[in-house]
């Protein structure tokens, strides 16, 4: 990727059979953040109920495309030992999901803190590889248990045939849930993740076609407009390309739908307006200008509000306090401040917006 979304570079930024979002609240779902620059949703975890109490847990994060190998996710019990020390007296409303190898995942509901602060969103996220955030949170796939490789999938490729990954993009006001099935053979089936307007899914695996098309391939689109949207199919052919790279299902501005082949290594880099090429000519999908700006304005005011904690919890830390969490609140004051003054700069700034983001990192390095 040969420029992350700014967000990232910046300041903020196995599995059983998909159950309701309502099943084992209040934990699985799908996690991702907004980047208030480019106006990109990125997933970061999607979370499945296990057994006994324990969750399926895939990472997600910068410039990767599909769900990384699954973690194990554990509710945190009143004995259990984490890390690092809290930051902040935790509220009892406050649950805490541990997740191995990768950090905690907070319910935090109202204004409750967690051990390491608070968030608007309901969701914080401590994950060692991006920091302290919040998180919005959406239903898993609903209807029916997900197809595909890591879900229920009872196709036998054949000897003659590829796998392809597939993704979906959404570039309609509306939240919408896609499959992909072959009309010939509907045990070869692949589910992508339910969406929000202006987003696209991870890429998800695994489609079958034959290496060498020997005759038409009709492709059934299996969709369902959320949240109360019938299940409803559309069938069409396989689009010209090469079998060996990604499957688009596009699902433009009016809501009709699409197929396009990307090459697996097309260019994510960001436009000098702070759109995110996602191939074949295309942009990923993004918020309208307006709701970015709300983004980019909520954003700010979440930075500042945690700003004020840890300043606030930095200044009254008692002179024995450990070094060690002397620093490390030290270096989360040091990290706050960046953010925010990148994001004041940022909003001020009336020049493009990759201008803007140079500009904006420039502030936050030499303020």
């Amino acid at each position: 990727m040969s420029h992350k979304p700014a967000v990232i570079a910046a300041c903020l930024l196995c599995a059983m059979p998909a159950q309701s979002h309502a099943t084992d609240a209040p934990f699985p779902g799908i996690y991702s953040v907004i980047d208030p620059v480019t106006g990109m949703t990125q997933d970061v975890l999607k979370i499945e109920p296990f057994i006994n109490g324990e969750f399926n847990v895939f990472p997600r994060f910068a410039g990767e495309r599909a769900w990384a190998g699954v973690l194990s996710g554990k509710v945190m019990g009143a004995r259990d030992r984490y890390l690092e020390e809290a930051l902040f007296p935790q509220d009892s409303k406050v649950r805490t999901l541990a997740i191995a190898d990768i950090g905690y995942l907070y319910r935090t509901p109202g204004d409750s803190y967690s051990r390491d602060g608070r968030s608007d969103t309901g969701y914080l996220s401590h994950i060692f590889d991006i920091g302290i955030k919040s998180m919005q949170r959406r239903p898993l796939l609903a209807g029916h248990a997900e197809r595909g490789e890591r879900g229920q999938h009872d196709y036998r490729p054949g000897a003659d045939e590829t796998k392809i990954a597939v993704s979906t993009l959404n570039y309609s006001a509306r939240p919408i849930q896609v499959g992909v099935s072959d009309a010939g053979n509907p045990a070869n089936a692949v589910d992508t993740d339910p969406l929000n307007p202006y987003m696209s899914s991870a890429a998800h695996c695994c489609f079958y076609l034959p290496a060498t098309p020997h005759k038409p391939v009709q492709l059934t689109i299996e969709y369902r407009w959320l949240p109360d949207g019938k299940p409803e199919t559309r069938t069409l052919p396989l689009p010209a390309g090469n079998a060996t790279e990604e499957l688009l299902v596009v699902v433009q501005a009016d809501g009709k739908l699409a197929l396009e082949f990307r090459a697996p290594h097309e260019s994510q880099s960001m436009t000098a307006d702070g759109s995110v090429k996602a191939g074949n000519g295309r942009l990923y999908p993004a918020l309208p200008a307006a709701e970015r700006k709300a983004v980019l304005a909520a954003e700010l005011a979440r930075q500042q509000r945690s700003l004020k904690d840890i300043s606030k919890k930095l200044k009254n830390l008692p002179p024995t306090t450990p070094l060690q969490l002397t620093q490390r609140v030290a270096e989360l004051v040091e990290e706050r401040q960046a953010a925010v003054t990148y994001l004041e700069a940022f909003s001020a700034c009336k020049a493009a917006v990759r201008e803007c983001d140079k500009q904006a990192r420039a502030a936050a390095r030499t303020r």
